[in-house]
C-alpha cells in the first residue's frame, strides 16, 4: 500500500453558510435585477406624473359673471359689463375642473358714492370662492366704468295705445285710466328721464259701445326701472259720430225768445 504523506494532503475550506442579513442584501441587490428596473421605471413614472400634476400653472377662465353689491340708498344707472376674465393659479389637475359656470365674480361697491366711477378690479375689492390652492392673479377688463344715483320714487302719467279702427261712424269720446297715475321705483336719471308710460295695445275693432279692459298691463322696457302699479284698469267711451249742433230760437207770443240745440248723428239725413 503506497504511503502518503500527510504533509502533502491539501485541505479545501468548508463554505460559510451566509448570514440572514447577508442573503436580504444579496436579494435586494444582486438577484431578480429585470424586476427590480422594471420597478424603478415605473416609480420614477409615478414621481413625474405627481410632481407634474402639482406644479402650478395659470388658466384664464372667459366670461365669469360679475355680481355688482351696491351701496345702501344707490344703484348702477349705466350699463357695465355682466361678465369678467378671471386669471388664475394651481395645480392643473383643479384648474381643469374649473369653467366659467362654476365662479361668480362679487363686487364690492359698498364703499363708493354716487356719480360716475373707475372701479378698479383688485382682489381686495373683488372675491371669488375658490377651491384650496388656486389662487387669482388678476382680471381682464382690471377696470369697470360705473355710474351710481340715488334711488327715488315718483308717478308718471299713462298713456293708454289703441290699435284696430272703429266702425264707420263711430268714434271713443273718452278714456279714463285707474289708477290715472303709476308709481315707480329706480335711479333718479333715468326716473326723471321718463314723462309717461305706455300700456300694452287696447284694441278697437268692431266697438260700437263704451267698454272696460282690466288688468292691463305697462310696457316698461327700461330693466332698472321697478313698476310699484305693474297695470291698469281702463275704461273707453265710444260713440256715434255727430254731424254738427243745429241751433234754433223759438219765440211764444210776448214771451222772451228760448234758445234750443237740435244735435243730428252722423248717418241721418
Amino acid at each position: 500500500m503506497p504511503y502518503q504523506d500527510t504533509e502533502d494532503t491539501e485541505t479545501l475550506p468548508v463554505p460559510r453558510i451566509p448570514t440572514a442579513p447577508e442573503r436580504l442584501l444579496r436579494k435586494l441587490f444582486v438577484e431578480d435585477w429585470g424586476l427590480k428596473l422594471l420597478a424603478l421605471a415605473i416609480t420614477v413614472a409615478l414621481w413625474l406624473g405627481v410632481t407634474g400634476q402639482n406644479k402650478p400653472v395659470t388658466l384664464r377662465v372667459s366670461g365669469v359673471q360679475l355680481n355688482f353689491l351696491q351701496p345702501d340708498g344707490l344703484e348702477i344707472s349705466n350699463e357695465p359689463p355682466s361678465t369678467v376674465d378671471v386669471i388664475l393659479t394651481g395645480s392643473k389637475d383643479k384648474l381643469d375642473r374649473i369653467g366659467p359656470r362654476d365662479l361668480i365674480a362679487n363686487v364690492d361697491l359698498s364703499d363708493q358714492k354716487a356719480g360716475e366711477r373707475a372701479i378698479k378690479l383688485t382682489l381686495d375689492r373683488v372675491k371669488v370662492d375658490l377651491q384650496e390652492d388656486v389662487k387669482i392673479l388678476g382680471f381682464h377688463p382690471a377696470t369697470v366704468p360705473i355710474r351710481l344715483e340715488p334711488v327715488v320714487e315718483s308717478a308718471s302719467d299713462v298713456e293708454v295705445k289703441f290699435e284696430g279702427k272703429l266702425p264707420e261712424g263711430y268714434e271713443v269720446t273718452g278714456v279714463s285710466v285707474s289708477p290715472a297715475k303709476i308709481r315707480m321705483r329706480g335711479p333718479a336719471d333715468r326716473i326723471n328721464a321718463l314723462h309717461k308710460v305706455i300700456t300694452e295695445t287696447v284694441w278697437l275693432d268692431g266697438k260700437r259701445e263704451s267698454f272696460n279692459v282690466s288688468h292691463v298691463q305697462i310696457n316698461l322696457a327700461d330693466p332698472k326701472i321697478d313698476l310699484l302699479d305693474p297695470a291698469v284698469d281702463i275704461h273707453v267711451e265710444v260713440a256715434e259720430k255727430t254731424r254738427g249742433d243745429l241751433h234754433l230760437r223759438f219765440a211764444n207770443g210776448n214771451e222772451s225768445p228760448y234758445l234750443a240745440r237740435l244735435v243730428i248723428p252722423v248717418g241721418h239725413p
